[in-house]
């Protein structure tokens, strides 16, 4: 019979069943509220009957506690369960009345675990621990199990109550304050101490096994305008996918743990060398680098990474921590997006760059900073179009600094807005005096990427013109860095389209380093792009730069763009970028930097060269690009052609440009887009023949070698050098007989 429908409401006692079942209950009832089990030679259950109270009560406990009973037999014959086991369980009383208890068992547990539990319960007439128990749906739940052997007032076992306590809450609420003491709240990740823990057990490791471990420290790059601009929550969501970035890339063994704001920690073990560590660094950079989708907003970071390599490095965890942090911050000093490993020099450099930091500072305040500008032409006219603001530190000691000296190693340094709002104060300062003068100079400044996305960079740009009424707001122009401005495309593109307001222009410098997509280019609204240095210093002799700088050009040109060239060093790049179609140019092949007051005086005296001038009246036209990036390639095949350089089987190396002609671009222009333009020329098919003889004689020497045949060498390769030059001259001519060519000719048309 069950406890829980029995009844004393009739005021009739219950029969021998019930008694006992009566008793059973009013030892649970000890049970949980005693909190500690009677000895059971205390517990005299048979000695007296209740009375009809302490009916009621035991009724009430084995019905209404949280806790599950279960009372069977001597024989561990299920007799009555309650409803709370139910609930725990899944189990009714049908599905269990009768059953041996071992249908409950997990089979989880070792034969010796249940030999163990009826020792104790012969011995001393309990037993308490954790249990698995299966549930009616066929889960096993651990349980802490409390079973009682009930004795007669003979001495004689009659009955077990087992009391069934689920943990699993209490288990969850232990492992959640477990994991907010170890794990970082907002990523889930170790947090300083369980990473500290787990270097010092790595540490004891790599001892042993002799083998390397690198601890890392990893600070991201300009997250805080993000956050600033944007919110925490879009911050927070930044910081979220930045975690589960690393816990991607990163091995099973190995820990990533956020240390607080957008501070990370990394340790990386059982390494095979340093080259493993920097590889493993590398790849973190290149995703970090990737763009984040925030909901409506796409935001892009870097991270700068200090690390350091143990045994090497000794010391505890938070002294490699230490040395990681020291390295992050000479990462961040040397351009941030990279990744640096501690040495011993790492505390003198960190010394000296805030000792840098305090000591610009005050130049600032003691007046040492100037400004040269480098003035920018359109060579096509002869115009100066304007210049290019350029800081310089006149050091008492050291003389006159360039900004490789001094800005370039702040570049992540809040110095860099200080810097910043010198520059265009003076800048402003200066254009006022040229302007008392009657000389009117548009000027640009360079702007850093953590100054633009400052909150009140507009706001202080336009109280900068209020103090310069006299400056036309369209003659200044604000360069920033392609790169800056992919970061956050549309934060950048909103500033721009703020001070665009106030009448100031805009430069995209350093373009076709930051790889924007059309998409970007279009989002932009920038006036200039600033073809990068490095292409243009380099295109007369590498057909790639050539390319770039041409295909640069070609956007400005679609996008209503003005291209201007950076690093025009000589006559000849200028020749070239008038062919492009690029017109503006700057480098030292037009003037050098110099100071303000020579400025006017240069102007005044600059003629652009006769080479500019007798250039082309118009563009080179863009279909017919190949020629152009002939002469580049062919001028270094022949120049090859001339060392005759051999490699180690004598066999003559040959420029690659050339290929055959089915990999040869200019011979695909040749058979296309050239005799469809210019297949009424005879100069063309002249070119077409010189071509593919040259190719097939370098054809015919690779064949050859290949053979081991090299009996006419010599011969060949005396034979494709002269046709190369025949080539060159050609093509020459050829480029001479289209630029000169009059606008209303039928080649010119076609053209």
């Amino acid at each position: 019979m069950s406890l829980e429908h029995s009844s004393s409401a009739s005021g009739s006692a219950p029969d021998e069943d019930d008694a006992a079942l009566t008793d059973s209950a009013i030892f649970a009832l000890t049970t949980l509220v005693g909190g500690d089990l009677l000895d059971p030679p205390a517990l005299d259950l048979g000695a007296t009957r209740m009375d009809e109270s302490q009916l009621r009560l035991a009724a009430s406990v084995f019905s209404n506690t949280r806790d599950g009973i279960l009372i069977t037999d001597a024989n561990a014959h299920i007799l009555d369960i309650n409803r709370a086991f139910t609930r725990m369980t899944g189990y009714v009383r049908d599905d269990l009345i009768g059953q041996h208890i071992s249908a409950l068992r997990a089979d989880e547990h070792p034969h010796e675990f249940y030999e163990e539990m009826k020792l104790r319960l012969k011995n001393r007439g309990y037993w308490r621990g954790e249990a698995m128990t299966r549930r009616k749906n066929g889960e096993v739940n651990t349980d802490l199990l409390t079973v009682c052997a009930v004795h007669d007032a003979f001495g004689e076992l009659t009955h077990y109550v087992s009391i069934y306590t689920d943990v699993s809450e209490i288990r969850e609420s232990q492992q959640r304050l477990e994991h907010l003491a170890y794990h970082d709240a907002l990523t889930h990740l170790p947090n300083r101490t369980l990473l500290a823990d787990r270097v010092e057990q790595a540490l004891t490791q790599a001892q042993r096994h002799q083998r390397l471990l690198a601890v890392c420290f990893l600070d991201l790059d300009d997250f805080k305008p993000i956050n600033d601009t944007h919110g925490h929550q879009t911050g927070n969501a930044l910081l979220i996918e930045v975690a589960r970035r690393l816990r991607e890339l990163v091995r099973a063994g190995d820990t990533v743990a956020r240390l607080g704001g957008d501070e990370f920690a990394l340790l990386l073990t059982d390494l095979s060398g340093p080259d493993e560590a920097r590889e493993v660094l590398e790849r973190l950079l290149a995703s970090i680098s990737a763009p984040y989708e925030l909901g409506s907003i796409t935001a892009t970071i870097s991270a700068s990474i200090g690390y350091t390599l143990a045994p090497g490095d000794a010391g505890d965890a938070d002294t490699l921590l230490r040395h990681a942090d020291q390295a992050m911050y000479v990462a961040k000093t040397e351009g941030r997006n990279r990744c640096h490993l501690f040495d011993a020099d790492s505390d003198r450099r960190i010394r000296s760059h805030r000792e840098s930091v305090a000591r610009i500072l005050q130049a600032i305040d003691a007046d040492e900073l100037r400004l040269f500008y480098q003035p920018k032409v359109d060579m096509r006219t002869g115009e100066v179009v304007g210049a290019e603001a350029l800081i310089r530190w006149q050091h008492p000691e050291k003389g006159l600094l360039g900004p490789a000296d001094f800005v370039l190693p702040l570049s992540d340094h809040p110095i860099q807005i200080d810097i910043g709002e010198w520059v265009m104060g003076e800048a402003l300062r200066q254009m006022s005096v040229w302007q008392a003068k009657g000389f009117r100079l548009p000027v640009s400044i360079n702007i850093a990427g953590s100054h633009l996305v400052k909150p009140d960079f507009v706001d202080r740009l336009r109280d900068s013109l209020a103090r310069h009424p006299d400056v036309e707001p369209a003659c200044l122009e604000l360069e920033i860095l392609e790169t800056v401005a992919l970061e956050d495309i549309t934060l950048v593109s909103n500033i721009i389209d703020r001070c665009r307001a106030l009448g100031v222009q805009f430069a995209l410098d350093d373009f076709g380093t930051g790889y924007s997509s059309l998409v970007y280019l279009k989002r932009l609204p920038a006036n200039t792009l600033k073809i990068d240095r490095s292409f243009v210093r380099d295109m007369l002799d590498d057909p790639e730069d050539l390319a770039i700088v041409e295909g640069i050009v070609g956007l400005a040109s679609t996008f209503h763009r003005t291209p201007v060239a950076e690093g025009v060093e000589t006559i000849a790049h200028g020749v070239l970028l008038l062919d492009l179609g690029c017109d503006v140019a700057q480098g030292y092949g037009v003037a050098r930097p110099m100071p303000a007051d020579n400025v006017l005086g240069w102007v005044a005296a600059f003629k652009p060269d006769s080479a500019w001038l007798d250039s082309l009246a118009r563009p080179w036209p863009r279909a017919d690009f190949p020629v152009l990036a002939a002469l580049i390639e062919y001028e270094m095949v022949l120049a090859e052609l001339r060392r005759g350089v051999r490699d180690a089987k004598g066999r003559y190396r040959l420029s690659a440009p050339m290929g055959n002609l089915r990999e040869n671009r200019f011979a695909s222009w040749l058979a296309e887009t050239g005799i469809s333009r210019y297949g009424d020329l005879p100069l063309f098919h002249i070119i077409d023949e010189i071509h593919k003889q040259a190719l097939r004689t370098r054809v015919e020497i690779v064949v050859r070698q290949a053979r081991g045949d090299h009996a006419k060498d010599e011969e060949l390769h005396s034979a494709l050098q002269q046709r190369v030059e025949d080539l060159l001259a050609k093509l020459r001519q050829f480029r001479d007989v289209v630029a000169q060519a009059p606008e209303d000719s039928p080649l010119q048309r076609r053209a």
